[in-house]
Formats: C-alpha cells, sequence, structure tokens
C-alpha cells in the first residue's frame, strides 16, 4: 500500500506493518475457498469476478495497547439487494487489493469499517466494555476511541450468492475459514482477548484455539449473541435497577466510540438496545 508523506500510516509501529503485510500474503496466496463458485461476485465484461477474503480491520495503536482485543463477526453480508453491496461488490472486483485490505482501507479514507455490527456501534461498545474488564484487574487505562485499539474482522470472509444470510453459509466455510484465516489472524495479532458474535462462531473459535496451541497465552474468549436477534428497548424495556446501571456505567462508555454518520448504513444503534450489553456482561460474569 502506498503511504503519502504525512498520512498517519507513517507512524504506526512496526508490528502493525509487519503483520499488515503478513496478513495481506496470505489472502494473497489463499484467496477463496474450495467452493468461491457460491460466493458473491460482480459481473464484469461478461464474466464472474469473485471477491477474495480480507484482512482484519487493525486500531492504528493496537499493537501499543492492553489489551489486545480481536473482535468476530460471523459473515460478510453482502446483500445484493442492498444498494451498498452492489457498489462495494463492483468497487472490489475492479481493485482486487482493495478488496483484500477492504476493512483498513474504509478506515484510512475515513469511511465506516464495512461490516455493520461494528458501523452500528454494537462491537465497539462490547469491545470498550471487556477492555474495561480487563483493567479492572490488570491495571490500565480506556483508550481515548476503541477502535484506534482493537482489531475486527468476519469469520466467514465471503457472503453466498444469493442468500447473504449467515444460515446460507457452507459448513466447509466454516471449516476452511478457520484454518486459512482465523489461525492465521490469531497468530500474528496475538490477541489478549477474542470477542465473538453467534454461537457458531464461538464454536470455531474454541476449534481453531485448540490447533497449533494457539492457546499458550490464555487467551481469553467471550462470547455473544448476534445484536440483530436481541429485542430492542420497546421489546426488552429496563427495570428501573437497569437503567440506573446503565446510565451510570454504559451511557458515558459510548463516547468512546467513533460517531457514524447518519444514514441508513452507519447509524448507530446501541441506544435501542440497552438490554443486550447488560445482557452480555451479566453473561461474562456468570461465566466467570
Amino acid at each position: 500500500m502506498e503511504v503519502k508523506k504525512g498520512h498517519f500510516l507513517t507512524h504506526l509501529s512496526p508490528e502493525w506493518h509487519s503483520a499488515h503485510a503478513e496478513l495481506l500474503e496470505n489472502v494473497r496466496q489463499n484467496p477463496f475457498t474450495s467452493q468461491y463458485q457460491q460466493s458473491t461476485h460482480a459481473n464484469l465484461n461478461g464474466k464472474k469476478v469473485y471477491l477474495p477474503a480480507y484482512i482484519p480491520y487493525i486500531g492504528h495503536y493496537y499493537f501499543e495497547y492492553r489489551p489486545r482485543i480481536l473482535c468476530y463477526a460471523i459473515n460478510q453480508n453482502l446483500s445484493p439487494h442492498v444498494k451498498w453491496s452492489k457498489e462495494w461488490i463492483n468497487n472490489w472486483a475492479t481493485d482486487i487489493e482493495h478488496a483484500y485490505d477492504r476493512l483498513n482501507r474504509a478506515a484510512y479514507e475515513n469511511k465506516p469499517i464495512p461490516i455493520k455490527p461494528y458501523t452500528e456501534g454494537f462491537i465497539p461498545l462490547i469491545a470498550t466494555l471487556a477492555t474495561q474488564r480487563w483493567i479492572r484487574t490488570f491495571s490500565g487505562n480506556l483508550p481515548n476511541k476503541i477502535d484506534d485499539v482493537v482489531a475486527v474482522t468476519n469469520f466467514i470472509k465471503f457472503s453466498t450468492a444469493n442468500d447473504a444470510s449467515s444460515s446460507s453459509i457452507p459448513n466447509i466455510w466454516w471449516k476452511e475459514c478457520g484454518s486459512l484465516y482465523a489461525e492465521h489472524e490469531i497468530q500474528l495479532l496475538q490477541p489478549d482477548i477474542i470477542i465473538s458474535f453467534g454461537q457458531k462462531t464461538s464454536l470455531e473459535l474454541i476449534r481453531v484455539l485448540k490447533r497449533n496451541r494457539l492457546n499458550d497465552h490464555k487467551i481469553q474468549l467471550l462470547e455473544c449473541r448476534f445484536p440483530a436477534r436481541i429485542p430492542s428497548i420497546k421489546g426488552r424495556p429496563l427495570t428501573s435497577q437497569e437503567l440506573q446501571k446503565w446510565n451510570k456505567d454504559f451511557l458515558p462508555l459510548t463516547k468512546k466510540i467513533c460517531s457514524p454518520k447518519k444514514d441508513s448504513y452507519h447509524r448507530c444503534k446501541i441506544l435501542d438496545f440497552p438490554g443486550y450489553f447488560i445482557d452480555v456482561i451479566s453473561s461474562w460474569d456468570c461465566a466467570d
């Protein structure tokens, strides 16, 4: 990637650049799963151009901050009926290097990272809560912006062509994305905490961590339900005690999240689902 003089990338650590380069090389060598013909593609000049796998977004100060948190959403959800999906598919299909690094490129261009539970604020707030939980035990300070110190990706790097939902993912994609990508990502990024969204994601990450002794340095896996399936404040109103906790302990942390632009993709939705975060913290406490 070309780095312009004065661009913030010139100030990133050697560890960041090394991990970024090695992750890119891995997806260049392994751009597809064995059944990639089922995945999303663009039609350019009468030919199908399949979108390749991509590397995680890595916060600018990821390697300079503890805890290191790596977040896994479920799958790249490129729904063919959605306007922005069509634009992204065509853009990435005409620039494969951009496609490999689509998440970091979005951040460089001051655009939202194209992982919807990230842009909606679910993943950043969960990561902030996990960071707060960590520093209570190991000491430290919350970052100014959580976006600067986390890494995030999807476990499955693809969407099926006709149905982008997670339920449509072929079983082989789970196995191959674990061995081709997730295993490599964990080795290079060396997280202290992995946050997973969705039961299947958690199960596959457990398998990945058991292979090749990846968990020798005791990575903590925090499991979360997928936020889209959680009732909003209308369906899950807070009790008076929960509301007090939300206002005191949760709401101030939202200042640690970069504010997205106000449109249908970028809109922050965390304030509509406070019960989700209270339930997540409760589930973590029960697991301890």
